[in-house]
């Protein structure tokens, strides 16, 4: 080795020490800091982990391995329903039970104002309704839940029906075996991909998939942006997607100008055409950001959803024939070529405490983040202001003292929706003024696909009901897809 070489490496060597100090002495000043700050405060008890990386990495593990639930009662047991822990950089304290819900989903813009860790923000976008607080995120919310309402819904019905059946034609029907995932995720993304923003060729549908996979694979990786790592990939997909959206942003003004397409024809001439109160249209950026926040939000999640419903569906198969009872009478009663309409929707009520059920016991989400806004006394113990709180849906949703039996799936426990529930224990799509504005559109979509599965197909069988979670995905997934032996309605 020359001694260039030697030198460059001793520079390389020193260059690793400097920053290795650097962030040590940054967290030694911020803790000190808030020590200072914070003298007589009853801080919740817990444990921090690593400087830096806190027990983001066992936080991961268990996300990742479908052992959150424990993770977090492993906690519990140790410092209470109150706790702190250190994720991906933010001290955060976790709050346990229906009364931290309750804290946390009815105290917007009060006690405190909806948070990501910063990481998840760069993958969103600072634009995106999803990262906006206060009157901007209600500005932004405007126009999504306008295009997300009742009448608008209606009105998407007979497109949505047909493009589910026509998939469950071309993808389905002639196989005597199909893996669910990968057939769901094209499905539903190529139905967000015409709603949203009228993309109907197949290779640019299945470019801007892929590229929203990655970016959502690295939303809740360790925050190191170095080549090969998730959180690096994501962010180069992001900016691929970014360009691949401006360009349609830009073509759909131009047309918009010259009257070759309409203000209300998907979401994204929608977007472009609102003006908020004063007048006021949003921006390439807002728009863009706002799909990004839409797309990262609803597509995977449907996805686990649905591949969830038909795997807790194969292994009770009384729940499963009470669904095609239900599916079967409502095709009984058509008319020769009449097509689904939202009065059936509507009757779909076991089917939809079926999907209630799933939600339940599988959630796609594990819960979201919060900044205190100001010091909170909760239990005997202060938040300082400035931390972040985490509320959680496995903090009720498989206990006992909430739902009976909360291992077996029983549908019927929803019915008269909302009366035999504890409020704040069940909350698959949050609460308050965050609650999710597309949850009514990922109804429709499932609600859809079941009613068509299973009017085409008498049954099916799972190869693998029990398969293990896979290790590469964040949500619900099995590791291998989900086969299942399709049998053709005759």
């Amino acid at each position: 080795m020359n001694l260039f070489n030697v030198l460059r490496c001793g520079i390389q060597d020193l260059g690793i020490l400097y920053i290795a100090v650097s962030a040590t002495l940054g967290v030694l000043i911020v803790c000190v800091s808030r020590w200072k700050r914070q003298p007589s405060l009853k801080i919740p008890p817990g444990k921090l982990g690593f400087p830096v990386i806190g027990e983001t990495l066992q936080f991961l593990r268990a996300l990742r391995s479908g052992t959150l639930e424990q993770f977090f009662d492993k906690r519990v047991e140790k410092f209470g329903d109150v706790f702190k822990t250190s994720l991906m950089g933010h001290t955060i304290v976790v709050l346990y039970g229906p009364a931290g819900n309750r804290l946390v989903l009815s105290s917007e813009d009060k006690l405190v104002e909806f948070s990501w860790p910063k990481s998840i923000m760069k993958l969103v976008g600072q634009e995106s309704m999803a990262i906006k607080r206060g009157e901007e995120h209600l500005r932004l919310r405007a126009p999504l839940a306008r295009f997300m309402g009742p009448q608008a819904l209606h009105n998407y019905l007979p497109k949505m029906s047909s493009q589910i059946q026509g998939h469950i034609t071309e993808k389905w029907k002639e196989k005597s075996q199909v893996n669910m995932v990968p057939l769901a995720r094209e499905l539903l993304f190529s139905v967000a991909a015409s709603f949203f923003f009228d993309i109907n060729d197949h290779f640019d549908k299945m470019r801007l998939q892929k590229l929203m996979e990655t970016v959502i694979a690295g939303c809740l990786s360790l925050p190191i942006d170095f080549p090969g790592t998730l959180f690096h990939k994501a962010l180069e997909a992001h900016s691929l997607s970014d360009k691949m959206l401006l360009s349609l942003i830009e073509k759909r003004r131009i047309d918009l100008s010259a009257g070759r397409a309409s203000s209300n024809q998907d979401l994204l001439s929608l977007l472009i055409a609102f003006k908020d109160g004063s007048g006021n249209a949003l921006s390439n950026k807002e728009i863009l950001d706002n799909f990004n926040g839409l797309l990262i939000a609803s597509f995977e999640t449907t996805v686990s959803v649905l591949t969830s419903l038909f795997k807790l569906l194969s292994s009770n198969p009384d729940c499963y024939e009470k669904v095609v009872q239900e599916q079967m009478e409502i095709i009984r009663n058509k008319k020769d070529g009449e097509e689904i309409n939202w009065a059936d929707l509507k009757d779909m009520t076991y089917t939809w405490q079926s999907v209630q059920e799933t939600l339940r016991m599988i959630p796609p989400v594990f819960g979201t983040f919060r900044e205190a806004i100001t010091d909170i006394d909760y239990k005997g113990y202060t938040i300082p202001k400035g931390w972040k709180i985490l509320w959680t849906v496995y903090s009720t949703q498989m206990k006992e003292e909430y739902f009976p039996e909360a291992d077996k799936f029983r549908p019927s426990r929803f019915e008269e929706e909302g009366k035999h529930v504890v409020p704040y224990t069940f909350l698959p799509f949050a609460a308050g003024q965050r609650v999710c504005p597309g949850s009514e559109f990922s109804k429709m979509e499932i609600l859809l696909f079941v009613h068509h599965f299973i009017k085409n197909f008498k049954g099916y069988t799972a190869t693998n009901p029990d398969g293990k979670k896979s290790s590469d995905a964040l949500l619900a997934l099995p590791a291998n897809g989900f086969k299942i032996n399709l049998f053709p309605r005759s």
